[in-house]
This record gives C-alpha cells, structure tokens and sequence, in this order.
C-alpha cells in the first residue's frame, strides 16, 4: 500500500504543480505582451485558468503524501514538518497573492478590450465594471 500511496504522491506532484508553475511564470510576460486583441486576451486567460484549476487538483498532492507518511510511520520526522511548512506556504502565496494578483490583471486586460482605456492606465489598477476610464 506504501508504495501505491507514494506513487500517486509524486505523480500528484509532477501532473499538478508542474503546470501550475510554467503556467504562473508565463503569465506576467504574457500579460506583457497582450493587448485589446482576442487572442493576447484569451491567452492571458488561459494561463489563469490552469492556475486556478491545477491548484485545486494539487491539493492531493499533501493528502497522499500525509497518507504516505502515515503509513511510513514517519510523520513527526523533522523532514517531513519542513515539508508541511513549506507546502502550507507555497499554497498561501499562491491562493493569497498570486492567483487574486492574476484576476485583477485579467479583469484589467478585459477593461482595456472593453473601452479602450491606454495601457498605463490598467497598469496599476482593476478595471471598473463601468468603462469609465482611469481615476
């Protein structure tokens, strides 16, 4: 049973974090470089959505590894604690800073489609449900 629970841990790991973390690297130079054009835009939305959705698939990943060191009999190991600590942090980070940080870049992007508001005016701010333009 431990070594099924161990392989389901790091194929969790691989097919979940991975693409989380190309998705969430790409998505700032994708931001970059998108414009009020559908296809920059769709694919800002793309990298946000693999965020989002990866990240709630990555959820077993902890799971199956707490059942794996459960059944190790390994979980008040200090190894196995600085995992935990730096797991509960890198989903902090992610759930806390960077997918709400990417919602407001899309919302932005989506204002600029809307109304043509300039570029350095979403820069630094969501934009309105309203197509007012910059405040």
């Amino acid at each position: 049973m431990t070594k099924f629970l161990l392989s389901v841990h790091v194929l969790a790991a691989i097919i979940a974090v991975g693409p989380v973390t190309v998705a969430a690297s790409m998505f700032p130079a994708a931001v970059r470089r998108a414009g009020p054009d559908a296809p920059s835009l769709a694919s800002v939305r793309l990298l946000h959505r693999i965020c989002r959705v990866y990240s709630v698939i990555g959820l077993a990943v902890p799971v199956f590894g707490l059942a794996t060191a459960g059944s190790l009999h390994v979980l008040g190991d200090a190894w196995l604690i600085v995992s935990i600590v730096l797991t509960a942090a890198a989903a902090g980070v992610l759930a806390l800073l960077v997918l709400p940080g990417q919602e407001r870049l899309v919302a932005a992007l989506e204002g600029v489609r809307r109304c043509g508001v300039p570029r350095r005016a979403w820069a630094c701010r969501p934009a309105s449900s309203t197509c007012c333009g910059p405040s």
